[in-house]
């Protein structure tokens, strides 16, 4: 969002570019880019999300919740193929992270069999299903073409303040939930607000790139961390779940060790990053944000 730029025209620029981009990875084509265009677009169908919570309350809750759902429900028709590649790259960085206590053959076949499974789930995701998200979102770009946004919309701070207050108090209160239990699903929880909020800072940096930026690369990176505690959460589950993935029982054990050592050092570096971030009462997150507003669009 450019300092110059009205917000109404901001968002309508995003979206659609981000809508056509996340069509244009769906339609990739040739050896190795079929997952990676299916990654891109989950990823940008993300960015999406936490964008159109920026102006969540002037669009329309109704507007907003449809919207929000066909990004959400498009973007799970596609995960099974991604979600259990990051299983495969999970275990790969175990190996690499740990390669000074493992040998050569360590965990070989477990990510054999994880591999396999991938390949499996890649056969789910037919090319029906990627014409279908591919539809939904030609369908959701054409929408956001044709939203009367201008109308809906002020060139003020006023437009984002409420959007932006709600994704940073949940991350708020996600941060002080997920220290206070440390469980899968509160960190994950508390790992989709990081994201959304990232997503918003990035949209709102070039009016301050300095300082909103900092927090952006602050937010990017503590969304990482979460992410990769997450995926190794998922990976243990997995093996457990799943014990001919790794019938060696000493090996599999030593698996779920240090997946529990690199969770431990993970998720310590998030809280000591997230508590930083979520220093502030949401009011006064917000106060400093609209001061950075208001000096940049001067």
């Amino acid at each position: 969002m450019a300092p110059d730029e009205p917000v109404s025209l901001a968002m309508r620029r995003m979206t659609v570019d981000l809508l056509g981009r996340a069509i244009g990875d769906l339609r990739r084509e040739g050896a190795g880019s079929f997952d990676k265009g299916i990654h891109g677009a989950r990823k940008k169908m993300k960015r999406l999300r936490g964008l159109i919570r920026l102006v969540r309350d002037p669009i329309g809750h109704r507007v907003y919740r449809e919207e929000n759902a066909v990004l959400r429900d498009t973007a799970r028709n596609l995960a099974g193929i991604r979600d259990a590649l990051v299983l495969v790259e999970t275990l790969r960085d175990i190996r690499t992270t740990y390669a000074d206590l493992l040998d050569e053959v360590t965990f070989v076949k477990p990510e054999a069999w994880l591999a396999r499974r991938h390949e499996q789930r890649r056969e789910i995701v037919t090319g029906a299903v990627v014409l279908g998200a591919v539809v939904n979102l030609a369908t959701a770009r054409a929408r956001y073409l044709s939203f009367p946004i201008e109308e809906a919309v002020t060139d003020d701070f006023d437009a984002i303040a409420r959007g932006v207050r709600r994704v940073y108090g949940r991350g708020h209160r996600g941060f002080g939930r997920a220290v206070a239990t440390r469980r899968v699903e509160d960190l994950h929880e508390w790992r989709k607000r990081v994201k959304y909020l990232r997503y918003q800072m990035e949209a709102l940096a070039p009016i301050q790139p300095t300082l909103i930026g900092s927090m952006a690369h602050e937010l990017d990176e503590l969304g990482e961390e979460l992410g990769s505690d997450h995926d190794l959460a998922v990976l243990a589950e997995t093996i457990m779940e799943h014990p001919e993935s790794c019938r060696d029982e000493r090996e599999r054990w030593m698996l779920i060790a240090l997946i529990h050592e690199r969770r431990t050092g993970l998720q310590n570096a998030a809280v000591r990053r997230g508590a930083a971030l979520y220093a502030e009462h949401p009011s006064a997150f917000l106060d400093r944000l609209e001061a950075y507003w208001q000096a940049g669009r001067r």
